[in-house]
């Protein structure tokens, strides 16, 4: 009989209740990275008494794990199997959030707190700040966010006051968000700091049992796996660097980059306030669009998806500027007008955008609008892509930008339509699922839509290319990026940019 696979994941089905028992009440942990509410959660499973609490909103790790396990429709389906696997059978459900995940869900699923009332409110915080960011700035660079999700070998750390710095203020501002949250709710949380829990862990996790009133419940049975202290020596390194480089003063805070535009192409049109020492990189040249968007759903704060956008620029960009020279360009998804922007700084000549949301395309105008990009260099389009793509004429561009949307497209009309269009170039930056031969996953996207979005393999881009298109891929690898905070997809070739040239 074959040995079990040892349970790794809180998100394992092993570790679901059996029972069903209807919901009697449920607690919120609310936290902010590195706080320990990891720890505090194991322990409060560990009881018996307090459910499983799990980060049930986190776009980047349960929730999407969950909704495809459950097979949820909605967020009212998924709270409610949620409820019925990880509730204890006194009728208690736990789960933890970030503020960033709570609030989005909560407008999108309004009636969440209804559905778990009556609600607990559990504020976890950590006094020292700095080791805190440190803790935060490792998980960034390494994205091990739990002892359980570690792989064998370290990816290379370094230290970086600056990310430190950005750490403190957005770990700071994560509090403030749940502050401001509770009093304009009137709710008082039961408080407990880092330090209390890490000294007496078992006194803290007995106060919550107390608090929920449940110290007499008849315990269910769990074995979940443990959180593991992922502090070491480099912590207290970092921590120490950093208090020292405080001491010697100078700036450490980033402004996210200067908001002075030097002047761009002239194909762009773009108009840029003179300045001794203009900045040279398209992002801040370009900062006050880049703070106008909103910070994407991934696990990090919004500064780690300004060095994102700022290696996908390297590379969709950067590393084919060459292709945009005068040329004509159709960018999919135009959303802010970033790549839109982009491309026109890079000499194209005209760019049009092809965007769904009639509240983007204001926004997108607005924002040329204002930079005093040159109106007969863009057009914008409001229309669904395939729409748009069936409408246009064969040889009407020279390249065309897909970012994002091929997960979310029918593969072989996409490509039946870059062959109608034949443009010289298609850059197109896709998510990878690992594999062999042509194939596809299939997952439910973050998002309000929950829709359901297909990753391709590498060998299903190579065999849609056959005959018509020729492929190579970008060399992130030979970008000359040491560190990979907020591109680790990229480092390991689960996302990719290809530049498709029409044989």
């Amino acid at each position: 009989m074959a040995e079990k696979k040892p349970i790794r994941f809180k998100t394992d089905a092993r570790l679901d209740f059996n029972h069903f028992k209807p919901l009697r009440k449920s607690y919120i942990v609310a936290s902010s990275y590195r706080s320990g509410s990891e720890f505090l959660c194991w322990g409060l499973w560990q009881t018996g008494l307090l459910g499983a609490p799990g980060e049930f909103l986190n776009p980047t790790n349960d929730l999407p794990i969950f909704m495809n396990r459950l097979k949820a429709s909605s967020p009212a389906d998924y709270f409610a199997k949620l409820i019925a696997r990880r509730t204890s059978k006194n009728g208690v459900f736990g789960m933890k959030a970030h503020f960033r995940h709570f609030q989005p869900y909560l407008k999108e699923y309004p009636q969440l707190l209804e559905v778990l009332a009556p609600v607990t409110y559990i504020r976890i915080t950590r006094d020292d700040k700095i080791a805190q960011a440190v803790s935060m700035a490792k998980a960034l660079q390494t994205n091990w966010w739990t002892s359980r999700i570690q792989g064998s070998r370290m990816p290379p750390l370094r230290y970086d006051r600056e990310m430190i710095a950005n750490c403190i203020q957005d770990l700071e501002q994560q509090e403030l968000d749940w502050q401001q949250w509770f009093e304009a709710h009137d709710i008082k949380p039961f408080e407990i700091t880092y330090s209390d829990l890490t000294s007496d862990p078992a006194a803290v996790v007995r106060s919550v049992v107390e608090l929920l009133g449940v110290q007499n419940d008849e315990r269910d049975k769990v074995d979940v796996p443990p959180a593991e202290k992922q502090a070491d020596e480099m912590n207290q390194e970092w921590i120490e660097r950093f208090r020292r480089d405080l001491e010697a003063g100078g700036k450490l805070l980033s402004a996210g980059g200067s908001a002075a535009s030097a002047k761009a192409s002239a194909k762009a049109g773009v108009k840029a306030d003179a300045a001794p020492s203009a900045p040279t990189h398209f992002c801040d040249r370009f900062a006050r669009l880049i703070e106008t968007m909103p910070e994407g759903p991934i696990h990090a704060p919004g500064f780690v998806e300004a060095i994102r956008l700022r290696r996908r620029y390297d590379a969709i960009i950067a590393q084919n500027r060459e292709l945009f020279q005068n040329a004509r360009a159709l960018d999919i998804m135009s959303a802010h007008g970033f790549w839109s922007l982009a491309a026109l700084d890079a000499g194209a000549a005209h760019v049009t955008g092809v965007e769904s949301s009639p509240k983007l395309v204001k926004v997108v105008e607005k924002n040329f609008s204002e930079y005093g990009v040159k109106s007969e260099s863009y057009r914008f389009i409001r229309s669904r892509v395939f729409a748009a793509l069936e409408a246009f004429k064969p040889a009407q561009f020279d390249i065309v930008l897909c970012k994002g949307f091929f997960e979310q497209c029918h593969f072989p009309e996409f490509f039946r339509q870059m062959r109608r269009l034949r443009p010289k170039y298609v850059v197109m930056d896709t998510k990878i699922t690992p594999g062999y031969g042509p194939m596809a996953r299939f997952e439910i996207a973050m998002g309000p839509n929950r829709a359901v979005i297909s990753i391709p393999t590498h060998d299903l881009i190579a065999f849609l290319c056959q005959r018509h298109f020729r492929w190579r891929l970008v060399d992130w690898q030979a970008m000359g990026i040491t560190d990979w905070t907020g591109v680790q997809d990229y480092a390991r070739g689960t996302h990719r940019t290809y530049v498709l040239n029409l044989q």
